[in-house]
């Protein structure tokens, strides 16, 4: 083991990804819906 992970440093990285997954939910909602929109006017 070259680097050892302290368990502040687990914390911090599992609080960081939490929030990154809270910030992009939202936007990958949008593009989803506005590829469906485009599909469907495509049709």
């Amino acid at each position: 083991m070259a680097n050892w992970i302290t368990p502040e440093e687990m914390a911090r990285k599992r609080e960081l990804k939490k929030k990154v997954i809270t910030f992009s939910l939202p936007f990958i909602a949008i593009l989803i819906g506005a590829l469906v929109t485009v599909a469907a006017n495509g049709l």
